[in-house]
């Protein structure tokens, strides 16, 4: 124990692993291509942060210091293989849906801190963390524990992720499956809204609705996606802009998006007499993002939902919100294997 808190210490400041000069810049944003190792029985691939990672086979036991790689897991049928997960894993509603087991697992930190004992003492074959936590897998690999650093802040990273992520468990036609059902959906929802007008789209942040997704964010792009403008694409930054009731109305939004994890609602923002001339308060084109399935609007593998949950709210004449329900209690059946509950699907 006392060796282990030495080298945890030892790791503090360090940002990157004695194999990270390899990466590059690219591989970091989502473009590294997964590489096979030439061993047999080794599997060796370059991860999101350009370090070189080897596993003697494919990982049967896993630590997942993120919900965006444990989402990935119940996703690519690898649930059981999860040793070890992040904190507050109790909130999470698609844990209780489709993996309780999970619930029951040693929780080993945050976004913020990761508790390097608890991880130790779990000798998983693979350590999966987010490129936050990166200062520590140095300290993991050098007492033995591979670590396999992610980056899925934008549609290309997370098709990458989820290729590592198949790879490293030796289940890569999974994750094709995966990956292929969100690139067909991407396709079917532009052919959809092909010629059709693009409202103008605010997506406003979980903390306030005076925040919004700049074009930089993963967010921007699902309002692309669905066949509308994201008015808040000229805002600088890739993280949630903080904007003044001014700006909200000169942006002049035809309709207003809710993220699953706001702290305000529909009702806050209609009622918000300082809005009142906004036209998609006017309208009434307020809507909330599903709360009780998973975040939609985030980078995670049922992220495609979020797309074509915003497509049928965009563009219900071309694909109505009730093919919408139908279309993502088949995805939930195929990818989590639980047949989802229509009345959780709201808008």
């Amino acid at each position: 124990m006392a060796a282990v808190m030495t080298l945890s210490l030892a790791a503090c400041g360090q940002k990157n692993g004695p194999a990270a000069s390899s990466g590059s810049q690219g591989a970091a944003t989502g473009s590294a291509e997964v590489q096979s190792g030439g061993q047999e029985g080794i599997v060796a691939f370059t991860d999101q942060a350009g370090r070189q990672v080897e596993l003697e086979g494919p990982a049967q036991t896993v630590v997942s210091c993120y919900y965006v790689t444990t989402y990935a897991a119940i996703a690519l049928g690898v649930a059981d293989r999860v040793v070890g997960l992040e904190k507050k894993a109790d909130t999470r509603p698609i844990y209780h849906m489709a993996a309780s087991a999970l619930l029951e697992k040693p929780q080993v930190g945050t976004m913020k801190e990761l508790d390097v004992e608890a991880v130790a003492a779990l000798a998983p074959d693979l350590v999966v963390m987010p490129k936050k936590l990166m200062d520590y897998a140095d300290t993991l690999e050098e007492l033995g524990l591979p670590v396999m650093v992610v980056e899925p802040e934008t549609h290309e990273g997370l098709v990458t992720m989820l290729e590592l992520l198949g790879q490293a468990c030796g289940v890569e036609d999974r994750a094709a499956q995966l990956t292929n059902y969100y690139e067909e959906q991407l396709d079917r929802m532009a052919q959809l809204t092909e010629g059709t007008e693009r409202p103008l789209v605010y997506l406003a942040g979980n903390s306030s609705y005076l925040t919004a997704a700049p074009d930089a964010m993963y967010q921007s792009s699902l309002i692309e996606g669905a066949g509308g403008t994201n008015v808040a694409a000229g805002l600088e930054g890739d993280y949630w802009a903080e904007v003044s009731y001014e700006s909200v109305l000169a942006m002049a939004p035809e309709v207003v998006i809710i993220p699953a994890g706001a702290e305000y609602t529909v009702e806050d923002i209609l009622g918000d007499p300082q809005l009142a001339s906004l036209p998609a308060v006017q309208s009434g084109a307020v809507y909330a993002m599903p709360s009780g399935i998973e975040e939609w609007d985030s980078p995670i593998p049922s992220g495609i939902l979020g797309t074509m949950w915003l497509t049928s709210v965009l563009h219900e004449d071309v694909y109505p919100f009730a093919d919408f329900v139908a279309d993502a209690q088949d995805f939930y059946q195929t990818f989590y294997g639980f047949q989802l509950d229509g009345s959780l699907i709201t808008k």
